[in-house]
């Protein structure tokens, strides 16, 4: 009677283990993630950002990072520089280079839509801060601050990693290029969380899958 006991005991907290941890998003779990994209809008920019996420509750997140954003920008040349003609014989009076932003952001996240189990739709809400480099037509760095919006889809393709797809808006009223609309591919993990006790309270208290009594010697 022990042995059959243990059984059934030892199953259901399999069987409730894997359901709690085929709905990824729990509070306190943490996340790493790393992104790519660029502008989607004129010169297709490079970014990249490397973010930490927890989760507040399964409906919403926040996240904190770091990202480089590059932005392309047209300036004008000295007088020495614009002297120096091209093949053609016009004089050239414009030059192009690449900004690069460097800055801390952070936002708010709310899950509108899932499958509770691999498909997660989120908007979010954040701001940014930090520095922009240019080279020309001097060295100087600017500082940098404003909003963001996003939306993202989460697909997980293992127990504890996802690929992201994501869309976000930044305003940046102090920068050479303030408005961009960027797209973002990446990878999101899952560190660790709770741990199993937690888990399989989560399985009785939430779906009452085993009888407080069973667990009773």
């Amino acid at each position: 009677m022990e042995h059959l006991r243990l059984i059934i005991i030892s199953v259901t907290l399999l069987l409730c283990t894997a359901n709690a941890f085929a709905q990824r998003h729990y509070e306190n779990i943490p996340a790493l993630e790393v992104n790519y994209g660029a502008n989607i809008f004129g010169d297709a920019d490079n970014y990249c950002s490397l973010s930490f996420s927890k989760y507040i509750n399964r409906k919403s997140y926040w996240k904190a990072g770091v990202g480089y954003f590059e932005k392309s920008y047209e300036y004008t040349l000295s007088t020495n520089e614009s002297l120096d003609l091209p093949e053609s014989g016009v004089p050239i009076d414009k030059g192009d280079d690449k900004g690069m932003d460097f800055y801390m952001d952070g936002g708010y996240y709310r899950t509108l839509a899932t499958n509770l189990k691999s498909i997660y739709w989120s908007v979010g809400i954040g701001g940014f801060i930090g520095t922009e480099y240019l080279r020309h037509p001097k060295k100087e760095y600017t500082f940098i601050v404003g909003p963001k919006l996003e939306t993202e889809l989460e697909i997980f393709i293992l127990p504890r990693t996802a690929i992201l797809a994501r869309i976000q808006q930044h305003w940046n009223p102090l920068s050479i290029d303030q408005w961009n609309t960027v797209w973002n591919i990446g990878s999101t993990a899952l560190l660790n969380g709770k741990s199993y006790y937690h888990v399989f309270y989560y399985s009785i208290s939430r779906y009452k899958c085993i009888r407080p009594d069973i667990l009773v010697p």
